[in-house]
């Protein structure tokens, strides 16, 4: 049987996706992947997976462009005949599902998080809930990563009972995030190390951290502040790389760009930090949870799912720089013995509830309905 993954990005596939596809190869299927090519696409093939490029405008809303995009796809569904196609990120979830339907392949759509899209009720808002109201009566199925969206959808009529499917976000690899990681490497001693990871765009919190941090480097010498991800110009959210070179002026947050193994920053943070507004299941808390960090995370849609305040680490409001700020001080403040027992408490979560294994085998049962 052959599988085609369809995201946005290359980069995405790498992160979210490979551990799926890898699962499935392993059960026998023919993997392929398409998403536009953002400089991982020859690292993926390298692990036996066929790459089949795309263009994608990815915050653009020009009907011509899409309607190019729906025939691209369709072009490339009906040239490689796919058994099914799983589709991920918004525009491939829409688009994809109508030229899936069109070349007559059934599909398997997943909304990862409804992001900034549905936090406003703008005209793009009632457009975007058409697509998916579209894209819901074309897939054979729809995955979500929490319960908030997956309910919200129901409430709105964009889909059947029937075909929403919930997940715990796409699970993490405890093999591979794994604390005995930690413990060949040594920690600079004498420092608090907050650690975000993940694209850095103000609603991801960003704007937040930044205000707690100042508070945070007032109050305690020891407190830094570690950045690790994209600059991501592409989204409409993004923060640009002067912003960022300014606060490393200020002395505010260090910048450690974008890294292929985030494993070693979060062996040396004392503590990972997520101020987002809104998520499917965030894979920075999974990441640091599964290597016994305590974390810190809004009470968000999707953080919610993951954060067990006072448990593995400490819950804020969304978009509250003082409540953040008192956080931080709180987790300064506990004695190490009390940060380690939250952080196993989180890893045990994670290989109860988020174990990529325990994730992939229910898509491999829902492939296997649809294909039969």
């Amino acid at each position: 049987m052959k599988t085609m993954v369809v995201s946005n990005t290359t980069l995405t596939v790498r992160n979210f996706r490979a551990g799926l596809m890898q699962f499935l190869q392993n059960k026998g299927y023919d993997v392929v992947f398409s998403a536009q090519d953002n400089g991982y696409a020859q690292e993926i093939s390298k692990k036996g997976f066929q790459y089949f490029p795309f263009d994608l405008d990815r915050k653009g809303t020009n009907f011509i462009t899409d309607l190019k995009l729906i025939y691209s796809l369709y072009k490339l569904y009906i040239n490689e005949k796919p058994d099914i196609i799983l589709h991920y990120t918004i525009k491939p979830n829409v688009y994809g599902s109508i030229a899936a339907k069109l070349a007559g392949i059934p599909c398997i759509n997943t909304i990862t998080g409804l992001g900034y899209v549905f936090s406003k009720k703008n005209p793009v808002y009632y457009l975007v809930k058409l697509l998916y109201k579209i894209s819901g009566i074309f897939a054979s199925r729809t995955f979500f990563q929490n319960k908030d969206d997956m309910n919200l959808f129901l409430k709105l009529g964009l889909i059947a009972e029937n075909k929403a499917i919930l997940v715990n976000g796409s699970g993490v690899n405890t093999d591979f995030f794994n604390p005995d990681f930690c413990r060949r490497m040594s920690k600079k001693e004498g420092e608090f190390i907050f650690l975000f990871t993940g694209r850095i765009l103000w609603d991801k919190g960003i704007g937040e951290l930044i205000e707690a941090a100042k508070l945070t480097k007032q109050k305690y010498q020891s407190a830094q502040f570690w950045l690790v991800g994209i600059i991501d110009s592409g989204n409409p959210s993004g923060i640009g790389e002067a912003r960022i070179r300014d606060w490393e002026k200020e002395g505010v947050i260090t910048y450690k760009g974008e890294a292929k193994d985030i494993r070693p920053f979060i062996c040396q943070a004392d503590c990972l930090v997520l101020p987002s507004y809104r998520e499917g299941i965030p894979r920075s808390l999974l990441e640091a949870l599964a290597m016994e960090k305590p974390i810190i995370a809004t009470n968000a849609v999707g953080c919610r799912e993951v954060i067990e305040n006072e448990i593995n680490g400490f819950s804020v409001p969304v978009k509250d720089a003082q409540a953040l700020f008192k956080a931080f001080s709180k987790m300064i403040e506990l004695p190490p013995e009390a940060r380690l027992k939250m952080g196993k408490a989180g890893c045990e979560k994670i290989r109860k509830e988020f174990d990529e294994h325990i994730i992939n085998t229910v898509y491999l049962r829902q492939i296997q309905q649809v294909i039969g």
